[in-house]
């Protein structure tokens, strides 16, 4: 069976052309919230292709992006510069206790299977007294589960557990130990794709998802003609998916 690192790897291209793009004002809130100061050490957490790193740049400040897939990277690398790029897993980092003083993560969280788990790793690298700043997609009434649910239940999907209400993200947080925590929410952030083709890119990439791996070729396309005429388009015609962004802010 493929690994999670490589299947993230394989879809990279893809990602950076489809999701990548929706995710980038996601990450530049994050980092926003961060209120970051000059020269502090900042770390982004499933940095993916770099974009919440490449909105944490300046001000003299050092920043480090890690991600366990080596495709995602190589695409940041290629893009993204004044930032020091790491291929490793979020929930055992190489770093030492108190390592930076700002950690921030778009949209990486719910990859961790515990998150409370991941929270903690994340706060032993950050200093006491430092920041964290994350976003995870949400709340469901504004995510694709709200929009593609009948779709999803007939295909036998199910999508009971993919997204935490806000209230869920602050205990797991608290749970791992940090304080001072705060949520928000943004139900109109949305995945914009252009066309018919980039709507196709998206689902291959998210056919790396374990609802649907072991799918056959023609379940994939069954599932893909339905989402996609369901899925709502904005007034230049792009298809437009309900994401959603909640936010979380805390200190360690």
């Amino acid at each position: 069976m493929t690994s999670a690192p490589q299947r993230f790897s394989d879809t990279a291209d893809g990602y950076a052309a489809t999701m990548a793009p929706s995710l980038r004002p996601i990450a530049a809130e994050v980092v926003r919230r961060a209120a970051l100061e000059p020269g502090e050490r900042v770390l982004d957490v499933g940095t993916g292709t770099g974009i919440a790193a490449a909105s944490a740049r300046g001000a003299g400040r050092h920043v480090t992006g890690i991600d366990a897939a080596p495709g995602m990277l190589a695409i940041a690398r290629a893009e993204v510069d004044g930032v020091t790029f790491e291929e490793m897993d979020f929930m055992r980092l190489r770093f030492a206790d108190g390592a930076f003083d700002v950690l921030v993560a778009a949209h990486s969280l719910l990859f961790a299977a515990d998150r409370v788990a991941a929270l903690t790793e994340w706060r032993r690298v950050t200093e006491p007294g430092g920041r964290l700043s994350l976003s995870v997609p949400g709340p469901t009434s504004a995510t694709p589960t709200a929009l593609y649910a009948a779709i999803y239940d007939r295909h036998g999907i199910d999508t009971s557990a993919r997204y935490p209400i806000p209230e869920t993200l602050a205990a797991w947080a608290r749970e791992a130990g940090w304080t001072d925590v705060e949520t928000d929410a943004d139900a109109s952030a949305a995945i914009v794709l252009r066309d018919e083709a980039a709507f196709r890119t998206w689902r291959a990439i998210g056919s790396r998802d374990g609802a649907t791996a072991d799918y056959t070729p023609a379940q994939h396309e069954a599932l893909t003609e339905e989402l996609l005429a369901a899925t709502p388009r904005d007034a230049a015609g792009r298809l437009r998916i309900p994401f959603g962004a909640i936010y979380l802010n805390a200190r360690r």
